[in-house]
């Protein structure tokens, strides 16, 4: 019956054009959560909390959305909007800050007091799968709004910006979960701010530059800053899952993440 089942819905899927255009804007981002998920080593996590964090980023899109839409009202009755200004605003703290935020609020609510949350590298796991529920989301609505040609250029390109994004967060995330269990306080408190900033001004740079790309050498720049974030995800997410550790709540053995790859004791 499964068998049957799992023939119909191939079927299904490679004969209705809109249903394989669907699936072509879905895949791309479970495929980097897929990747993300092989590289915890130490503990998988549950399958049910982890779509169940794809499915809370999914719907973290109409919060970013309502976000972005007051925020734009308020820029466009403060700010010229031919101006540099203006497209600061708007990339780096309406969009950027909007939709990390949107993305924090979700994997905070869900994550932060589970009993699973327990390694290093997990926060990394558990804002990349909110991430690719964001991407896969947003992706299905660029689908119905431009048509199938832009799928290609966001699957190569915009939906593994958002998985980088993620690693960014969930790597500040993990670092205040350690310091909260270690009673270091400020540190986990500029550890959550940094979780929502540092991926924030990684997507504005993203946007500013991409909607640039007309102007002289901004193709350049893009394509130079696109490969460099990719590298540097990449290389960030080897190494903390090397370096995954159970937390502790005794300050002695644990310190937080040592991005030196050295433990603390």
């Amino acid at each position: 019956m499964i068998g049957f089942l799992i023939e119909l819905l191939f079927q299904l899927v490679f004969t209705v054009p809109l249903l394989r255009m669907i699936l072509l804007a879905v895949v791309p981002a479970l495929l980097l959560l897929r990747y993300v998920r092989k590289k915890d080593q130490l503990e998988a996590e549950p399958p049910r909390l982890i779509w169940s964090l794809v499915g809370f980023g999914a719907a973290s899109v109409l919060l970013a959305m309502l976000l972005e839409g007051l925020g734009l009202f308020l820029l466009t009755r403060a700010t010229d909007q031919k101006s540099l200004l203006f497209q600061a605003l708007q990339w780096f703290v309406i969009v950027g800050i909007g939709e990390e935020f949107s993305k924090y609020v979700v994997l905070r609510l869900r994550t932060w007091d589970h009993e699973a949350f327990n390694c290093t590298f997990d926060g990394l796991v558990y804002a990349v799968a909110v991430s690719a529920g964001f991407a896969l989301a947003e992706n299905v609505m660029y689908l119905f709004r431009y048509g199938a040609g832009v799928l290609l250029m966001r699957g190569i390109v915009s939906i593994p910006a958002h998985i980088c994004f993620s690693v960014f967060m969930g790597a500040w995330y993990s670092a205040a979960k350690q310091y909260s269990l270690t009673g270091e306080t400020d540190r986990a408190r500029w550890a959550k701010i940094l979780a929502v900033l540092t991926p924030a001004l990684a997507h504005g740079a993203f946007d500013f530059i991409a909607t640039n790309t007309q102007q002289g050498g901004m193709i350049a720049v893009f394509i130079v800053y696109v490969i460099a974030m990719f590298v540097v995800t990449w290389r960030l997410v080897k190494h903390l899952a090397d370096k995954d550790r159970y937390m502790t709540r005794k300050p002695a053995e644990a310190q937080g993440i040592d991005w030196s790859g050295r433990t603390g004791h």
